[in-house]
């Protein structure tokens, strides 16, 4: 090797060339960016549209059939589903994985163009909206004022609060939740308004018309230009009630004619921290920024603003995404050192030289410091699935560098110059390592071809894995030998562990002549490890991925539809009773009302309450927090009246685990079938809260107007519509600036003229003649009940029941449940409707297939690369023979530390793929050599097993206890490497030993038997 030849004889140079890498490496990892997973982009776009006052079927007529049609149209488009309630729409459009969402989006918005004119007038235009996990808050804080001062929080949040976090570097908006406002309401009697001959619209008109600042010109005086302001803007509430009024009774003040009250404006949402009313504020981060860096930038802006804030005024957080990456990178970097100590130790207890052991020891920084380089330059950031590729790379970064040290000091041994054995070991190995490098980083190639959500989360962890090889490569071959040349010192060891080695050594030629004696015996023995492997497969679960312990719950809280926000309120403090004593939560905080931060949503939800529950650090408590969840459910599932739901662990962008879907044509039918869903799976073990997405219909009032008896009286359906929306909600007249604070002033209609169908139907409707007539002479007022909510999925009405699950594997349930409706509901299901999985299940079921088929691709393509280094296809194909036996180790791991098969699991095997040829391409390359120099195929294996018995063990154990970490699950935010840990640790150690006796023994009955076919050939040529 040129390389290795220059960089011992040219020490200095390359030296510096060493020097220039690690500071770029350290630069780079300080500009590196650090998230909790790298930047998802799914393909998903959602529409939001608001109708106030609208209910679901009008939504679902005006608004969301013809953004469906429109959306359906658009290339690429895999399926289309809304959701219509009260007040508003929402339509997702979900794209085929590939899509170039920028221009799919542009593509949306000019649709939405397109229909804007035929949607009604009253609808704003559309919002277009993608769905990126990054535009979810990264910190949620509560602020609760003293004496429960809600005006006060609400105030102090928007003026003081709000700004100096909109300032901070990185944040891209704040959002405030709950408080109250107060606003100035008019409260007019209509017969009274009548009798002074006034009407709602003209009284509206006369106030706005008085608050107001005009410009009234300029006047010169002295020279100067002095301009005219005419002031009539309201100061104070006095001025509004000594407003004068013009009526036929003469001019009055205002407060003669309604009464004037200072008051609360009406809210549909109220916020509460431990029980105390309290205001909600997140905080959004500007796209590509450094999570971690944002959100300690908050922190600190938070502990300054502490001292500046009025006694008794409290700001909590609630929710903070940088404290879970934190915790969790800090526990992955530790793994990363636990694991290159033990690695070290390994180091030196084989090569019993400390100068040897520091050498190797050197490559490891070296190498993480250059992946670090590469990282920055292809754009990743530091997350728990890069820094889980360096924890599952620290072992192997150092297997070239031992292969090389090793063969250099064998030949330091046997009497060669340090520098002709620095040049000379490297060189004669050095073929070797790149191919078993390069066989490696093959296996992610198949990945870049693989889509989906699994993809996006591994391909960094591969790109660094891959990058941590080539760090590793470059260190083998350049920094290496330069080091042995310069510091190796050559030392006769006869040490216990030397001795223990030695005839471990002798033990195994011996095992390995016994079995080249026997091949038979061998590979069937082999072979029959390998069938038990495959009856133990059904043992194993299957998951999508492993669930994450952050110390957060959530808790969603349902009412029947139409219940108001108080009767909500009163069950959200049972709730919160209930739970307050539970050890292991920290806080508590609700809101009541509309929808949480955390959930796309349209329209109004007065009857929903959404809880955040952060929990003690898991080192404070005994209980994980899907356990915790379990015991939250426990307490509140026999509250009446109530639909709760309880999760944990999740990551935010996988789905429910169960989730099935029941579509057709009736809603009725469809409300049945899901009613019976839900009874079949509750039998089911491990299943938990299964629930329907069918909402009971909303109880409403509908008001059917008469037209011909309108016509006659002059008026039509809109001025119907808008005298009863301004009687039953009020009409902003104007704005009262005080104090820098603007407060509505609305006029409201007293509340016994709407307190029920009886007295709306006597409300007085103007007419064109100036006539007033009661609502009942020219509409039908009735009590009804109309759908809640109506979902759709490519334009078909559905049904889906959710569960969670606990203490089993995803797909023992699922197949669990699919064995229950098959037999139970499949033989009754009415003809026309059918019955679906998604969930967890379907995103685990696509991501099995792609990953299966890049460990297909892979295992090619590392044939390919090995069948390019010995120019041979003989070669390849017996080191092939290390890969099937890894399914004995991994089917035993999996089972003995109880951990079900899932998308980590399958990433494990596509990395094993590369990782176990390696040994056996060191072995084969060695017999090859020693073939070369005249010895036998038996003379040649059996000098080359325990000639390379060392490197093989050293580097086995090395990347094996360099995972031992990952395997246990050290500290937070581990879950998701933890099985591609165990697979590795499990797959590999046993196909090292297997690998040592079997690629031998296979090796050696090919070659007879190729020998026997040449010997045969030559006989029948002569």
């Amino acid at each position: 090797m040129k390389i290795a030849k220059l960089s011992v004889l040219r020490p200095v140079a390359m030296g510096m060339v060493i020097c220039l890498v690690l500071i770029l490496g350290i630069v780079s990892l300080r500009d590196l960016s650090v998230d909790l997973f790298p930047e998802l982009s799914f393909p998903i776009v959602a529409v939001t549209a608001s109708y106030e006052g609208a209910g679901p079927e009008e939504i679902e007529q005006l608004i969301t059939q013809p953004i469906e049609e429109m959306m359906s149209s658009l290339p690429s488009v895999e399926s289309v589903s809304s959701t219509s309630r009260t007040g508003g729409a929402l339509i997702l459009v979900a794209f085929d994985w590939g899509t170039d969402m920028d221009f799919a989006t542009l593509n949306m918005r000019e649709r939405i163009d397109m229909i804007r004119e035929g949607l009604p007038n009253e609808v704003p235009t559309p919002q277009v909206l993608r769905f990126d996990p990054s535009l979810l808050p990264i910190v949620q804080l509560a602020v609760s004022a003293p004496d429960g001062n809600i005006i006060e929080a609400r105030k102090l949040a928007e003026n003081d609060i709000s700004p100096l976090l909109d300032s901070v570097d990185g944040v891209a908006s704040v959002q405030i939740e709950g408080g109250a406002e107060q606003e100035i309401q008019l409260h007019v009697d209509p017969n009274r308004l009548t009798a002074y001959g006034l009407t709602l619209t003209e009284l509206q008109q006369i106030i706005a018309s008085e608050n107001l600042n005009l410009p009234g010109g300029q006047l010169q005086d002295f020279n100067l230009n002095l301009p005219i302001r005419i002031t009539g803007q309201f100061t104070s509430i006095y001025d509004i009630k000594s407003l004068p009024v013009p009526t036929r009774e003469g001019i009055l003040p205002l407060s003669d004619i309604v009464h004037v009250v200072e008051t609360l404006k009406p809210t549909t949402q109220a916020s509460y921290l431990n029980g105390q009313p309290s205001v909600g504020i997140s905080v959004l981060k500007a796209s590509g920024t450094n999570t971690v860096a944002v959100a300690r930038n908050i922190n600190r802006q938070l502990e300054e603003l502490e001292d500046l804030l009025p006694d008794g005024v409290e700001i909590r957080t609630i929710f903070d995404q940088s404290r879970f990456i934190e915790q969790s990178i800090r526990a992955v970097a530790w793994n990363i050192v636990l694991g290159s100590i033990l690695a070290g130790t390994v180091l030196y207890l084989f090569l019993r030289n400390l100068r040897s052991t520091m050498i190797i020891g050197f490559s490891i920084p070296i190498s993480i410091i250059t992946t670090f380089l590469f990282m920055y330059f292809s754009g990743q950031t530091l997350n728990v699935l890069t820094l889980g590729g360096l924890a599952l790379g620290v072992g192997m970064m150092v297997d070239n560098a031992i292969v090389i040290l090793e063969n250099i000091y064998r030949l330091r041994q046997k009497g060669m110059s340090i520098k002709d054995a620095a040049i000379e070991g490297t060189t004669e190995i050095g073929g070797a390592i790149i191919a078993s490098t390069l066989t490696t980083i093959v296996v992610f190639l198949p990945i870049i071809f693989v889509d989906g959500l699994a993809a996006q989360l591994f391909k960094p962890l591969a790109l660094t894995v891959a990058f941590s090889l080539f760090a590793s490569l470059f260190t083998a071959l350049i920094i290496v030998p330069l080091l042995s040349s310069t510091f190796m010192k050559v030392n006769e060891d006869s040490s216990f562990f030397q001795q223990g080695f030695q005839r471990l050594s002798a033990f195994y030629k011996k095992v390995l002549t016994k079995s080249l004696k026997r091949p038979k015996t061998v590979i069937i023995g082999t072979f029959a490890l390998f069938a038990i492997s495959f009856a133990g497969i059904p043992f194993i679960g299957t998951e999508f991925l492993p669930a994450q312990d952050q110390s957060f719950i959530s808790i969603d809280t349902r009412l029947p539809a139409g219940s108001s926000l108080e009767s909500t309120q009163e069950v959200a403090n049972e709730i919160e009773e209930r739970i307050q004593e539970i050890p292991e939560i920290d806080l508590i905080y609700v809101t009541v009302g509309g929808t949480d931060n955390f959930t796309i949503g349209a329209g109004t939800q007065t009857n929903r309450a959404s809880y955040s529950i952060l929990l003690k650090e898991p080192n404070k408590r005994a209980k994980s927090d899907l356990i915790v969840a379990e015991d939250i459910r426990n307490l509140l599932q026999d509250i009446p009246g109530a639909e709760i739901s309880v999760s944990a662990s999740d990551t935010g962008f996988t789905e429910n685990p169960i989730s099935i879907t029941v579509k057709g044509r009736d809603l009725q039918t469809l409300n049945q079938l899901s009613n019976e869903v839900i009874r079949l799976i509750s039998t089911v073990e491990g299943v938990r809260e299964p629930s329907s997405n069918f909402t009971v219909g909303s109880p409403e009032i509908t008001v059917t107007v008469d037209r011909e008896r309108a016509a006659n009286y002059g008026v039509g359906s809109a001025q119907i519509a808008s005298a009863v929306n301004n009687a039953t909600r009020g009409m902003v007249a104007t704005r009262l600036a005080r104090g820098g604070d603007e407060l509505d002033v609305r006029l409201v209609v007293e509340e016994r003229y709407t307190a029920s169908v009886e007295e709306l139907s006597q409300l007085l409707i103007d007419t064109p003649t100036g006539e007033r007539i009661p609502l009942e002479a020219v509409a039908t007022i009735a009590r009804d009940q109309g759908p809640s909510t109506i979902r759709r999925a490519d334009r078909l009405r559905e049904v889906t029941v959710t569960a969670s699950i606990l203490n089993r594997d995803l797909g023992s349930v699922v197949n669990d449940i699919q064995d229950v409706l098959k037999e139970e509901l499949a033989p009754v299901l009415p003809t026309g409707y059918r019955i679906s999985f998604g969930g967890q299940n379907e995103q685990m079921n696509d991501a099995f297939f792609k990953l299966a088929g890049a460990i297909a691709l892979a295992v090619v393509l590392v044939y390919m690369v090995m069948a390019a280094r010995f120019e041979s296809l003989f070669y390849p194909f017996i080191i092939m023979f290390s890969v099937p036996v890894t399914l004995i180790g991994i089917v035993f791991g999996l089972l003995v530390t109880f951990q079900p098969f899932g998308v980590g699991s399958l990433v494990g095997i596509l990395i094993l793929t590369g990782i176990v040829v390696n040994n056996a391409i060191v072995l084969i390359d060695y017999i090859n050599t020693l073939k070369q120099k005249g010895l036998s195929s038996y003379d040649a294996i059996v000098e080359a097993g325990p000639t390379r018995l060392r490197p093989i063990l050293m580097t086995a154990l090395t990347t094996i206890l360099g995972l031992i970490p990952l395997t246990l699950g050290f500290g937070e935010g581990t879950e998701i490497q933890q099985p591609m840990a165990t697979v590795i640790v499990f797959g590999l150690s046993f196909s090292t030993f297997i690998t040592l006796i079997l690629i031998p023994v296979i090796y050696y009955a090919f070659d007879l038997r190729k020998q026997k076919k040449l010997l045969k050939k030559q006989e029948m040529q002569t």
